[in-house]
């Protein structure tokens, strides 16, 4: 029986589909208008939190599943799973680090949500959103070199790592959005929403997917992607490629136009592929 050709779109969300600077998505509406029409699962993933993602959905109604936490998080039709590390175990690694180093710290675990919104610049609701996290957990201090590296040994001791973002130390899993793409794959495919729609998990339906991204923290699901596409940052010099790739697509625009634009470019170039195949094998 000839296979049946499935699309699947992995999406980061902060300067990708959301804009840089307002967070807004309408420049990608013509794209996402066209993707429900074809009945294609849009994933978000993010290093945002599962209640922050579970506000955009309930706001919008963007997406089919959630991935959250950089992939320690996953939510499928309501059903909850945690690749990352447990919440137990991230709390126990932070409390051996808040008594070796020297200097204080509170994490977005532990300190009330107003110190959070102080930090981060975010509304309280979003700050109470934020702080909500599954098995990561940003760290607020003001470390010396000697603290961090006190701080990223004791996170290797609970199999954990100390990873440096934009503003924030955060500890966090060895779990990334790539492994959690491959695992909603799975999830999408058993609940009979990719492959032959029957439910049955049959695993030999072709699948294509397509991730967007543009920062180092989405390469790994850029990587694990049939095809990848960059949206170049809204402000300054045109980014070189993230990665090596054998078919990775930069975006002509940043934010939600690149978005939009890309992802048209791609979805014209499939339907066209099949209907060729459909003329050849008619």
């Amino acid at each position: 029986m000839q296979q049946t050709r499935t699309i699947a779109i992995f999406t980061d969300l902060d300067g990708t589909l959301l804009d840089h600077d307002d967070y807004r998505w309408d420049a990608a509406r013509p794209a996402i208008e066209r993707i429900r029409s074809l009945s294609i699962p849009l994933i978000a993933v993010s290093s945002k939190t599962l209640a922050e993602l579970d506000h955009i959905q309930l706001n919008y109604g963007l997406f089919d599943g959630l991935i959250g936490e950089n992939g320690g998080v996953i939510s499928l039709g309501g059903e909850v799973e945690q690749p990352g590390p447990s919440s137990q175990t991230i709390d126990s690694a932070r409390d051996a680090i808040i008594a070796a180093v020297n200097v204080p710290l509170g994490s977005f675990r532990t300190v009330p949500p107003e110190m959070i919104a102080t930090e981060t610049g975010l509304t309280l609701d979003d700050a109470i959103r934020a702080g909500q996290r599954h098995c990561s957990d940003p760290l607020i201090w003001q470390p010396s070199e000697q603290d961090i590296e006190i701080a990223t040994d004791i996170a290797s001791q609970f199999s954990l790592k100390l990873v440096k973002g934009g503003r924030f130390h955060t500890l966090c899993g060895p779990s990334n959005k790539g492994a959690a793409m491959k695992r909603m794959l799975e999830r999408l495919v058993v609940s009979g929403r990719l492959g032959d729609g029957d439910g049955d998990g049959d695993t030999n339906t072709a699948i294509s997917t397509i991730a967007l991204g543009d920062s180092a923290n989405d390469i790994p699901m850029l990587a694990a992607a049939d095809i990848a596409v960059q949206i170049p940052p809204k402000r300054g010099i045109r980014s070189e490629p993230l990665l090596t790739h054998s078919d990775l697509r930069i975006a002509p625009y940043p934010g939600p136009e690149g978005w939009n634009a890309a992802l048209q470019s791609i979805l014209d170039q499939i339907i066209n592929t099949n209907k060729k195949s459909e003329v050849l094998h008619g």
